[in-house]
């Protein structure tokens, strides 16, 4: 039961946020904004000491809690995981936790923040690598979906749906995103 609760509430929370990064009329984040303002690197940046010690404490008192459910990228990694588990038996080894580089890569989040270099902090921000994902790969689909819609709905005399303009941001920030995929996919 308890299983069934965190892998509905982690669909919701992944969806909604993918939902908040392809949106491009901007009316989900009236309502949806908060699941961007309760992740740890934007409330971190917004000295939001209430939602950080609530991630902490939450964190503490359950786990992976907030990687499972409430980061996209943690439930992203986990989909991947599990579907790529699905294609081929034993495919993953085990090996011995890496503690020198969680560390390292904890240190140097915690110096850039403290040294104010944020945007180097948030390129190794799991929400912020996941709003690269959503934005570079995933919205120029959401907009060509979009587009398609908009087309079918003018030849039924319906104007529910509008054009919009797709684009890539640039190459390196396309080939950036693309090197974040994990590499089950």
């Amino acid at each position: 039961m308890l299983r069934t609760i965190r892998l509905t509430t982690a669909l919701i929370c992944f969806t909604l946020v993918t939902l908040l990064f392809l949106d491009f009329t901007g009316t989900l984040h009236t309502w949806f904004g908060w699941l961007a303002k309760i992740q740890f690197l934007p409330a971190v940046l917004a000295l939001n000491l209430g939602v950080v010690l609530f991630l902490i404490a939450l964190t503490w008192l359950l786990g992976r809690v907030y990687c499972s459910v409430i980061c996209p990228l943690g439930i992203f990694q986990d989909t991947v995981s599990w579907l790529a588990g699905k294609r081929k038996k034993n495919r993953f080894r085990y090996s011995p936790a890496l503690s020198w580089l969680r560390y390292g890569v904890l240190a140097i989040f915690i110096l850039a923040m403290v040294g104010g270099l944020g945007a180097w902090a948030a390129l190794i921000a799991p929400y912020s690598a996941y709003g690269r994902i959503a934005s570079n790969l995933f919205a120029p689909l959401w907009q060509w979906g979009n587009n398609l819609l908009a087309y079918l709905a003018e030849r039924a005399d319906s104007y529910a749906f509008y054009e919009t303009e797709v684009w890539l941001r640039s190459l390196p920030t396309f080939i950036i995103s693309l090197q974040q995929l994990p590499l089950s996919l």
